[in-house]
């Protein structure tokens, strides 16, 4: 008969030795299946933990795979992405270069255009050079007889006005017995002014850059020179002579705002000193001397609008003061003195369109009052007044308006204002569109009529008006385009 064997039951060696010395064997039989059960619970708790392990490596595994595959799929579209962006570059540069071939192809056609058009401009200027010689050659052979008739008959007594033919415009008068010629630059007095011996041009704007530098005109050369440089750019300045010594440069646009400084230029030395502040920025503006010891800038724009202000500069204490009020806000005006006692503002732009309209400035009081109507709105023309020897009535003079702009195109027309019956009469036409120009007095019955804009391009070209036939010819060029110039005889 067996026995009870321990290690069967697999008892611990000190209870397989207590069952075998016999001694409490009941009660370490109960101890060893109590053992038995907590080690099969262990068994099953480490069965378990296996098994757990087993599935979080079995979804750990399947996690790295699927994470392999997301990296093939992001490395595949990254693959593309960088195949099209070679792609693109590729295409890229190739229309680069498509444009780049473009545009010299361009530049060339711009150039041949240029070419043409300056080809053009020149065919232009020679015949009309060719129509005017013409022109002067016919009145030339108009007056011969008269003249036959006055060199037997006694003297013509001397025209005291202008003529106005049937066709309501101005007509130079019919020449008389020869006087001196007296030019007036804007002074304000009753003598005769010296003769200028050069013209200085200021600034102005080439379709680039509002220029710092100035120009000389040698009168006996008719020939431009590089003159000295101002302190700031400026076009749309305003400029007038104080005296033998000194020419006011007055604001203007620096190519970002509107300026309120001024220069000071010595004619004869073409040294450039800063001058006083105006009391207000002013672009476009116009600048007369009214007489010995005043200057009065007129209108302009200070960025933000239009201006109907004026500026009254005390020429001994140089500095500036408020003056009068215009009736309107006048932008790119022309102004000049008719007389010692009237000034006369022309046309320029209130903000809403352009000007037919004048102010005349009564000197006596400083007050303004409507004056003339121009025939053609002009906004950024000229003015000059000169006194032909044919014109000798006193008070009496020719006031001529130039170019400019009606809103729509720049301008070759001029007119023409008798000044003893402040009426405005068509003028005779320039050879070339201009807006933005200067003028100024050359000597007995000439004018110079300086760059501008023809609507297309900024000029660099002047044109002379030969005040006895009343016609325009070529004049000497510029070193540089310039519209928005101004300019000053000295």
């Amino acid at each position: 008969m067996n026995g009870f064997r321990p290690e069967e039951r697999g008892l611990p060696p000190r209870l397989e030795a207590g069952v075998a010395a016999g001694s409490n064997g009941a009660a370490d039989l109960a101890a060893g299946r109590r053992w038995q059960e907590v080690g099969g619970e262990d068994e099953d708790a480490l069965s378990k933990a296996r098994l757990a392990a087993q599935a979080h490596l079995q979804a750990l595994r399947e996690h790295m795979d699927q994470g392999a595959q997301a990296y093939q799929r992001l490395e595949s579209i990254v693959f593309m992405t960088a195949e099209g962006v070679k792609s693109d570059r590729q295409k890229l540069n190739e229309e680069k270069r498509v444009f780049a071939a473009e545009r010299q192809q361009l530049e060339a056609e711009r150039e041949a255009l240029r070419r043409e058009r300056e080809e053009l401009r020149q065919a232009r200027e020679q015949f009309e050079q060719e129509q005017r010689n013409l022109q002067q050659q016919q009145q030339v052979q108009q007056r011969a007889p008269v003249g036959d008739v006055i060199q037997s008959t006694p003297p013509v007594p001397k025209t005291s006005a202008p003529v106005l033919q049937g066709t309501n415009s101005w007509a130079p008068p019919q020449a008389s017995v020869s006087s001196a010629t007296t030019v007036q630059l804007g002074a304000g007095s009753s003598s005769a002014l010296s003769l200028p011996r050069r013209i200085l041009v200021f600034g102005g704007f080439d379709g680039t850059a509002d220029h710092r530098s100035t120009e000389v005109l040698d009168l006996s050369s008719m020939t431009f020179s590089l003159g000295p440089t101002m302190g700031v750019g400026r076009s749309g300045c305003a400029v007038a002579s104080l005296d033998e010594r000194r020419v006011l440069v007055a604001g203007g646009f620096d190519g970002s705002r509107s300026l309120d400084t001024t220069e000071l230029v010595d004619p004869l030395t073409l040294k450039v000193v800063p001058g006083p502040c105006m009391g207000t920025r002013r672009n476009a503006c116009a600048a007369v001397r009214i007489d010995e010891h005043r200057l009065l800038v007129i209108g302009g724009s200070d960025d933000a609008s239009e201006l109907d202000s004026t500026e009254l500069l005390d020429l001994e204490t140089m500095t500036f003061a408020p003056g009068p009020q215009m009736g309107t806000r006048r932008n790119a005006c022309a102004a000049s003195l008719l007389d010692g006692r009237r000034l006369l503002v022309i046309g320029g732009s209130d903000g809403c369109s352009d000007l037919d309209s004048t102010e005349m400035l009564d000197l006596n009081t400083m007050t303004f009052s409507p004056g003339p109507r121009m025939g053609t709105r002009r906004n950024f023309c000229a003015t000059s007044l000169l006194r032909p020897s044919a014109v000798t009535a006193p008070g009496a003079g020719l006031l001529l308006v130039l170019g400019g702009s009606d809103g729509s195109s720049s301008l070759n027309s001029t007119e023409v204002l008798d000044v003893s019956q402040l009426t405005f009469m068509p003028g005779p036409h320039m050879g070339t569109w201009r807006s933005g120009c200067a003028a100024a007095v050359l000597g007995p019955e000439q004018l110079l009529v300086v760059g501008g804009f023809d609507g297309s391009n900024h000029l660099e070209t002047t044109e002379v008006l030969d005040v006895s036939c009343m016609s325009f010819s070529s004049g000497p060029r510029l070193g540089t385009w310039r519209s928005g110039c101004a300019a000053a005889p000295c």
